[in-house]
C-alpha cells in the first residue's frame, strides 16, 4: 500500500487535554497504516458518560488540539462534533468524514476498553460499510483479539489490532497533576503544558 490522503485515521475523545497517549496512537496508526493523515475529533459530550469532567471549556479543548495540527501536518482537527453541542455519537462523524472524503479508506481508532463497549453504540451494524476498526493492544494486557467477547464478534466489524508501545499517561491524572502543582512536560506536547498553565486549567 502507499501513503495517501484516500487513506484516513480518524480518532475521537473529548481531549481534556490532549496529551501524548493520544498522539502516540496516532502516529503509530499513521505508520502502520500508511495513512495519510489522522483525523482528531473532539466530542461535545461522551454519551456513555454521565459525568464528563470540566476544567477546560470546548473552545479551550479545541484551541489545545490547534496547538497539536499547527506543529505535526499528519493530524488535523476536525469540530463538527464539538460545534454542534450535545450528545457526539460517532456513526455521524464517520458519515460525514466519508462524505467530505469520497472515497476513502476511514480507520477508526479505539483502545480496548472503548472496543469492548462497540454493542452499545449508536448503529454500530452500519460501521462495516463505513470504516474499518483498529484495536490498541498494550503490552502487558491481554489481546482483545485472542480473549473477543461474542457480543463484540457477532457485530461482524472489520477489526484490526495494533499493538502500542507502554506510555502510562492518562487525561484524568494530567489534570489531578496540575491540581497538585506536579510537572506534566513530557506528558502533553510543550505548546499545551504552556497553554495550560497560561489559562490555570484544571486548577479547581
Amino acid at each position: 500500500m502507499s501513503r495517501g490522503p484516500q487513506r484516513l485515521g480518524v480518532l475521537g475523545g473529548t481531549f481534556n487535554p490532549v496529551h501524548l497517549g493520544h498522539l502516540l496512537v496516532a502516529q503509530e496508526a499513521w505508520y502502520r497504516f500508511e495513512l495519510g493523515r489522522v483525523i482528531l475529533v473532539p466530542a461535545a459530550r461522551n454519551p456513555l458518560k454521565a459525568d464528563e469532567p470540566a476544567g477546560a471549556t470546548p473552545d479551550q479543548r479545541l484551541k489545545m488540539l490547534k496547538l497539536v495540527e499547527e506543529r505535526d501536518s499528519r493530524f488535523s482537527v476536525d469540530a463538527a462534533e464539538l460545534r454542534a453541542g450535545g450528545a457526539s455519537y460517532t456513526i455521524n462523524t464517520l458519515k460525514r468524514i466519508a462524505d467530505n472524503n469520497h472515497g476513502a479508506e476511514l480507520h477508526l481508532l479505539l483502545g480496548a476498553d472503548a472496543a469492548l463497549t462497540l454493542p452499545q453504540w449508536k448503529d454500530v451494524d452500519k460501521y462495516g460499510a463505513l470504516c474499518r476498526v483498529v484495536v490498541c493492544d498494550r503490552p502487558g494486557s491481554a489481546s482483545l483479539r485472542d480473549q473477543m467477547p461474542a457480543e463484540l464478534k457477532a457485530l461482524g466489524l472489520r477489526l484490526e489490532f495494533m499493538p502500542i508501545p507502554e506510555l502510562d499517561v492518562s487525561a484524568s491524572d494530567i489534570r489531578k497533576r496540575v491540581r497538585m502543582g506536579r510537572p506534566i512536560r513530557y506528558l502533553v506536547p510543550d505548546a499545551v503544558a504552556e497553554f495550560i498553565h497560561e489559562h490555570r486549567l484544571y486548577l479547581d
